[in-house]
């Protein structure tokens, strides 16, 4: 979930989402190392049968290309916001900060 930041407060669990992320980078570490999941915590792990593969829906942010060091192009979309504070003029996707200007203002849908 994106943490919201304006002049006066701060929205959503920082502390939490600082922890899943740390569980998870130490997952990834593990399993980068050639170490897998040990059977007892595979064990205690929810179960899902049936399964199968879907996507989600992230929030990002699309914009004008004004200086990013890699993407090209005149329109880009960013990675999935993870602090976002348009009232301070800034975003922190999953990949970098970006300074914000003005909002494109879309129209209702019907």
């Amino acid at each position: 979930m994106p943490i919201i930041v304006g002049h006066q407060r701060i929205v959503g669990d920082v502390a939490g989402e600082i922890a899943r992320l740390e569980s998870l980078v130490t997952a990834l570490d593990r399993i980068g190392s050639g170490e897998m999941p040990p059977a007892a915590e595979l064990e205690a792990a929810p179960l899902l049968d049936p399964y199968c593969l879907d996507t989600c829906t992230l929030t990002c942010l699309i914009g004008a290309n004004q200086g990013h060091p890699v993407l090209k192009g005149p329109v880009i979309r960013t990675t999935e916001v993870w602090a976002l504070a348009t009232e301070l003029g800034w975003v922190r996707t999953l990949s970098r900060l970006y300074r914000l200007g003005m909002p494109v203002h879309r129209e209702k849908r019907t």
